[in-house]
């Protein structure tokens, strides 16, 4: 009896130590960061609606949320995150965080013009009975994991700050500044030098706030902190010199989707100067030609297209060509041209059929051509307003650019960036013929559709052709 006695003691002080070993080795924090996401749950007889806002704003909105550690330490004070329509509610970026447990102490929604909309009641103030858990709420961060923190929001209406148990809604909020942007990598050494890339961008305000963006190799929407007459922007890429530039706010927000913020680099760390012409109906310079029409002229027309298409009278095909010359007198006549880029954009595209042509003129071959379009150097003098198909100016083959229908017509965006420096600048075994400007023709022979891109005539003015050159000045 006294055996068994003590053998029940041992393995229960066993059975003590381990228990006491594990329940250590739960609390345990793994070093390392995770990520936590913050959604909103609402009491069922809310909705967002009660917001006042449709949609197409929310992308504006932002939460202001305060988050501290288990000793009480502020790990973000007030900080603008980002969020996104998801269903009947919300769902912000993701926001990195050392692993360990947390408190959210602050959670506000916040529209576009920096009003506090929704808000979390914090224990103890007189709305926080109206949900399940208010603030503070608990959460852990665990290593490479995302955890979503979901506290219950009221709307905020016409009730003031010390109703959700806050000294004040509006001291500390900041307006956001949006900016779209997209990264170059320019690489003499490539055939095609200029094309979006993955870079990483860190902008700085005035007051030292700064945040780092992993630009993506297309148009980038970016959300910095508002307020600052001035950003700096540092840019890296492995690989690449790195890059430091300044910008105003008013800059920044002239930019657009269709008109973005372009930054180049390269891995010489040359810094290009830039000159972007985009003129209108009376500085620009384009005409249409007809087949149908050889002795009309087109020079006021809203496309710059080339195109093979049935006439809507005659039972045949008729081809369309168009002509394209910028005034580079801007052009200081030092100016060494190291690229030039032609942006196109087009409000409805002609849809090609994806099954007859390949992509690369390179590759083609008797049994599977390649079909598409190329700008061709115009080799003599034509006027706007008086050429015709009968009287189109001579071009040449030399450096000519070609444009295949998978370009602008299989990506997300309503532009096209061609590289055309070719017929700006010649090759050693090229002539070097004069330059009048660029003729647009389907190519090697015509074939349905073509394209039909906006001209300096279209009535919208971010949608006319635009040049954008790069230059550095002879020393």
């Amino acid at each position: 009896m006294k055996t068994l006695t003590w053998t029940i003691q041992l393995f229960l002080i066993i059975l003590g130590v381990v228990g006491f070993s594990s329940c250590e080795k739960r609390d345990v924090v793994v070093p390392g960061t995770g990520e936590a996401s913050f959604s909103i749950t609402m009491p069922t007889d809310q909705t967002l609606k009660s917001a006042g806002t449709d949609s197409s704003e929310v992308i504006a909105w932002h939460l202001l949320i305060s988050v501290k550690d288990m000793n009480g330490k502020e790990v973000l004070t007030d900080e603008l995150v980002p969020v996104y329509p998801f269903g009947g509610g919300f769902v912000s970026e993701k926001v990195k965080l050392e692993t360990g447990k947390y408190f959210l102490t602050k959670f506000m929604v916040i529209d576009p013009s920096g009003k506090v909309i929704y808000a979390s009641p914090l224990e103890g103030s007189p709305r926080a009975y109206l949900v399940k858990k208010p603030l503070p709420l608990p959460f852990e961060i665990r290593p490479n994991a995302v955890t979503t923190v979901m506290p219950e929001v009221l709307p905020v209406n016409n009730a003031g700050p010390e109703e959700f148990g806050y000294v004040n809604f509006g001291l500390q909020i900041v307006q956001p500044l949006h900016f779209y942007t997209i990264c170059y990598l320019d690489n003499p050494n490539m055939e095609m030098p200029t094309r979006p890339t993955e870079a990483e961008l860190t902008v700085y305000d005035e007051t030292g706030w700064h945040y780092t963006f992993k630009l993506q190799a297309k148009v980038n929407h970016l959300v910095v902190r508002g307020g600052s007459e001035v950003y700096y922007f540092i840019l890296k890429k492995e690989g690449y010199e790195t890059r430091k530039l300044k910008f105003t706010a008013g800059e920044l927000k002239a930019t657009s989707w269709r008109d973005p913020l372009i930054l180049m680099i390269s891995g010489g760390g040359t810094e290009y100067k830039k000159l972007v012409l985009q003129p209108g109906p009376e500085q620009g310079k384009d005409a249409m030609i007809c087949n149908l029409h050889p002795d009309m002229n087109f020079g006021d027309y809203k496309y710059f297209e080339t195109t093979f298409l049935p006439d809507s009278v005659l039972a045949v095909m008729r081809s369309t060509r168009s002509l394209i010359w910028f005034d580079m007198n801007a052009l200081p006549k030092s100016a060494i041209i190291k690229r030039v880029i032609l942006q196109l954009y087009y409000d409805r595209p002609v849809p090609w059929d994806t099954t007859v042509f390949i992509m690369d003129p390179a590759i083609a071959t008797d049994l599977c051509p390649w079909y598409g379009a190329v700008l061709q150097k115009i080799t003599e003098p034509w006027e706007e307003h008086k050429v015709t198909w009968d009287t189109q100016p001579e071009t040449t083959t030399e450096g000519q650019v070609y444009i295949s229908p998978f370009r602008p017509f299989v990506s997300n965006v309503n532009f096209l960036n061609v590289d055309v420096t070719r017929l700006f600048v010649p090759s050693a075994d090229e002539t070097g013929a004069a330059n009048y400007g660029m003729l647009f023709r389907l190519w090697p022979t015509e074939r349905f559709p073509g394209f039909r891109f906006a001209s300096s005539d279209y009535p919208i003015a971010s949608m006319r052709p635009k040049l954008i050159i790069f230059y550095t000045m002879d020393r």
